[in-house]
């Protein structure tokens, strides 16, 4: 940030120089209107619209950005409770799941051991 203020400060600087060595009337034709100006208030004019219009492009970039940076978040939030929500529905299925396979194996160790001769040996 710095570093960008400093650049800028130097080329306000050098087109300040430049304004004030072109110090001439010059006439200047805007649609259907005629302007005599100094030569140095049109360079100055220029560099300050150049500039108003160069913040505008970077505050439009900065308004799309932190507006995909809101949609982004969102999406984060929703993903987040998308997984929570799945993760408490597997962990009720592993306990499903668990109590399933207690209850199977108890009934098939019981019919072995009752009511089942032993096979016949050969």
């Amino acid at each position: 940030m710095q570093f960008w203020f400093i650049v800028s400060l130097l080329f306000s600087i050098i087109i300040a120089i430049f304004a004030a060595l072109n110090s001439n009337v010059v006439t200047i034709r805007l649609f259907f209107a005629t302007y005599e100006l100094s030569q140095s208030i049109v360079i100055i004019l220029s560099a300050v619209i150049g500039a108003v219009i160069a913040i505008f492009f970077g505050l439009f970039g900065r308004i799309k950005s932190a507006m995909k940076v809101r949609e982004l978040n969102s999406e984060i939030k929703y993903y987040k409770s998308k997984n929570e929500e799945l993760s408490s529905t597997i962990q009720k299925k592993d306990i499903e799941l668990a109590a399933l396979k207690g209850t199977a194996a108890q009934p098939e160790s019981t019919a072995s051991t009752e009511g089942k001769a032993p096979a016949p040996k050969a």
